[in-house]
């Protein structure tokens, strides 16, 4: 099951609550506007899936108490993230502008939150137990939609039933409505549901816009991104690269204070063995120096290093790397040129020290805004 976490504050949390639905925003303080457009939150909201939960996360300030509400569950609808720019992305009422947004239902909603304090800065009995990803992602700040892994999930809805003597105010079946007491801060229930009646439209080809930025040699690796969350369960062109029976899949996943980013990690099921795929995207061809990417990746996650991903070894992590096609000389049968052979040889170095399953290369090639084909590499 797949939980994510929205930000809100105490002025828009009401509005949520009302019409049911999260969303995301960015203010440019360059600029000093609201953005009507952000690939980066795109990509975080587009990986949201029918019946995942939604936690909200108000952030605590020196007025405001913060602390984690919930649980709440993607609502079945189409399209399932919609866009709304200019003065629209204010309503209703928020104060700031949501520019992508999806609908939400009730799952198990309960009236107290847990405080920020208690679920982040107290310590656990084990390190591993600490909510590493909302830790990263405060560090971070900016983006609004985290993705929690399934065992943290567990331990924060378990925080929340236990804070509230597992008595949710509200189930799947309720048909009432929700807002915010913000004297008690805690979640209340009304008896009419706010209908949400904004727009709902989305409109946006990705595929057209990789193709728009690798003509004016421009980075699109947000974008590339964008179109795997999009994507995953639902093109089944890309299991080869995100693996089979997926439990789980999250994007910049933050690995470490220094905040690296593992760009899709997904988690695959299948009888008792769970393989993590540890995926790096490029807009540039491949080069030896990416190894060392996933090699940090590998010793963050793996039990023998790291030990942030359960059951982790050098038997079920899958490194792989995700690149646009190669110039067909550095191919050709029985040629080896030296940049492609240094590649072959560095994948094979890192290969050797047996940290982790064989690196998997997939290369792609885009026909503008038609589609994006994927071939495995074997070196």
């Amino acid at each position: 099951m797949r939980t994510h976490v929205f930000i809100v504050s105490d002025d828009t949390f009401p509005s949520h609550l009302q019409y049911l639905f999260a969303g995301t925003g960015v203010f440019n303080q360059k600029r000093r506007i609201w953005l009507d457009e952000h690939i980066g939150l795109l990509s975080d909201i587009k990986r949201v899936r029918v019946g995942d939960l939604v936690i909200f996360y108000i952030e605590a300030t020196k007025k405001v108490k913060g602390g984690f509400y919930g649980v709440f569950k993607i609502a079945d609808q189409n399209p399932l993230v919609f866009h709304v720019p200019g003065q629209n992305g204010f309503q209703p009422s928020l104060g700031m502008k949501l520019i992508y947004r999806t609908l939400l239902e009730p799952y198990e909603v309960y009236t107290d939150g847990v405080p920020e304090w208690e679920a982040l800065d107290k310590l656990p009995v084990y390190a591993t137990e600490i909510q590493w990803s909302l830790i990263y992602r405060k560090l971070k700040g900016k983006r609004g939609c985290t993705p929690l892994l399934p065992w943290e999930s567990q331990r924060l809805i378990n925080m929340i039933r236990n804070k509230n003597q597992g008595n949710p105010i509200a189930n799947a079946q309720f048909t009432g409505g929700f807002d915010w007491d913000i004297t008690n801060r805690k979640i209340i229930t009304t008896q009419t549901r706010h209908s949400y009646l904004y727009s709902t439209n989305y409109n946006f080809n990705i595929l057209r816009s990789i193709c728009d930025l690798q003509g004016e040699g421009k980075a699109y690796e947000v974008h590339l991104q964008l179109y795997f969350t999009e994507n995953i369960e639902i093109n089944p062109n890309l299991n080869p690269i995100v693996g089979n029976n997926l439990i789980w899949f999250g994007n910049e996943v933050t690995c470490g204070v220094g905040m690296q980013k593992i760009d899709i990690l997904t988690i695959c099921q299948s009888n008792d063995r769970k393989e993590y795929r540890l995926i790096e995207l490029k807009y540039k061809p491949v080069q030896p120096g990416v190894v060392e990417q996933l090699e940090y990746y590998v010793n963050w996650a793996s039990q023998n290093s790291g030990k942030h991903l359960e059951s982790s070894s050098n038997w079920n992590l899958q490194p792989i790397i995700v690149a646009p096609e190669l110039n067909s000389k550095f191919k050709k049968s029985g040629q080896k040129t030296k940049r492609w052979q240094k590649i072959v040889d560095r994948f094979n170095e890192y290969n050797g020290k047996n940290i982790s399953l064989p690196i998997l290369y997939f290369e792609f090639i885009v026909e503008c805004g038609e589609s994006i084909s994927f071939q495995r590499i074997n070196y």
